[in-house]
């Protein structure tokens, strides 16, 4: 009697911690269902993970470090290619680079004095740097100071192991805010330039065209048979070769779009093409077959205007175009797989859908009603 007793306390014991660390855990329910992202757990300690994407961004929100446990937010973005590093300005840090530590300055106070700057490409931060960002960056330091911008990434630590579901939704807004400003008019990155392409080869000559004889050579001569006028034949003249007909630049193969889409949409010529309303007379609700790597994709629930029913949202690298100062960039397409759809990042895939928005700014096209054909 005395064991059954036993068991039954220790079953009660271990339903109460059980509801206790559910109950914790309620937060992250909440944000998850706020924020469209999905939430696991860590077997069997139960520490909750976040993770998905905000208005094209990944993110990620999890339990960092063992003695000192605390939540940890993270708000992946495109990269910059300028190793950059912007943390808090401290009086140690300040003092540092009075010693002659490297804090590049981008010519703002407000700015310089709040962050501790660490690039490979001050020039380019000078220029991207506007007094709109500036202002963006600087209200964030001041809301986290524990932020760390990063080039393609920003990483915040939180204070309490245990935020409200608003602080979580909140944190995770703002931070994704800051992503965008850093993304929106941004330089493009800094890559080595592709070799140049092998000059064109010139044209074979066409051969010329054989001349006619002179009528006097064409009459009989005196002296020759008649017989042997009638067999000679007569050289009839080449006639020169016909130019080919001009042909419209092709389209990009298997895509569904024109060649020049992507140069149009998000080069320099992005802004005209939109004022325009090239996009909604030529191109919305085009059938797309696309190819690339997948950087992020998660569970969707169908929330969206875009795509009301649930599936996989994933971010791909569909496209690449050329900067006369920067190199390349990626194009990203943000896609809505009408299927739940197992993709792990770096994955090479085929794709089709239907275009419905492109983001100039953010260099993103959006494809709807999709599938993976390969």
């Amino acid at each position: 009697m005395t064991v059954i007793w036993l068991i039954v306390i220790a079953a009660v014991i271990l339903a109460v911690i059980v509801a206790a660390l559910v109950r914790r855990d309620d937060p992250f329910k909440a944000a998850a269902t706020g924020l469209g992202l999905k939430l696991t757990r860590t077997v069997p300690d139960l520490i909750p993970n976040l993770d998905g994407l905000v208005n094209g961004m990944a993110v990620k929100v999890d339990v960092a470090g063992s003695r000192e446990p605390t939540v940890r937010y993270e708000v992946f973005y495109p990269e910059l290619g300028m190793a950059l590093r912007l943390e808090r300005e401290t009086t140690i840090t300040r003092t540092l680079g009075q010693l002659g530590n490297t804090d590049p300055q981008v010519g703002s106070k407000p700015f310089d004095d709040s962050f501790r700057i660490n690039t490979s490409r001050p020039d380019a931060l000078r220029t991207m740097m506007t007094p709109e960002r500036r202002r963006n960056l600087i209200h964030l330091i001041e809301t986290y100071p524990k932020v760390v911008i990063g080039d393609g990434s920003i990483v915040l630590l939180s204070d309490t192991l245990e935020p409200s579901a608003d602080t979580i939704k909140t944190t995770v807004s703002d931070l994704v805010a800051a992503a965008e400003t850093l993304v929106a008019g941004r330089p493009e990155p800094l890559k080595a330039p592709e070799p140049p392409p092998p000059p064109p080869r010139a044209a074979t000559p066409s051969p010329p065209a054989a001349k006619a004889a002179p009528a006097q050579e064409a009459r009989p001569s005196p002296t020759a048979p008649p017989t042997q006028q009638q067999d000679r034949p007569e050289p009839k003249p080449t006639p020169a070769p016909r130019p080919a007909p001009e042909q419209p630049p092709p389209a990009i193969p298997s895509t569904g779009l024109p060649s020049d889409f992507f140069d149009n949409v998000f080069g320099a010529n992005r802004l005209s093409f939109e004022d325009e309303g090239q996009f909604d007379e030529k191109i919305r609700g085009t059938q797309v077959n696309l190819s690339g790597t997948v950087k992020q994709a998660s569970p969707y629930a169908g929330d969206d205007d875009l795509a009301p029913t649930a599936g996989t949202k994933a971010v791909i690298t569909v496209a690449q175009i050329d900067n006369d100062l920067y190199g390349k960039t990626d194009i990203d397409a943000v896609v809505f797989l009408t299927s739940e759809t197992s993709l792990d990042r770096g994955d090479t895939v085929t794709f089709t859908g239907t275009i419905e928005k492109v983001d100039p700014y953010m260099r993103n096209v959006f494809v709807t009603e999709a599938a993976v054909s390969s």
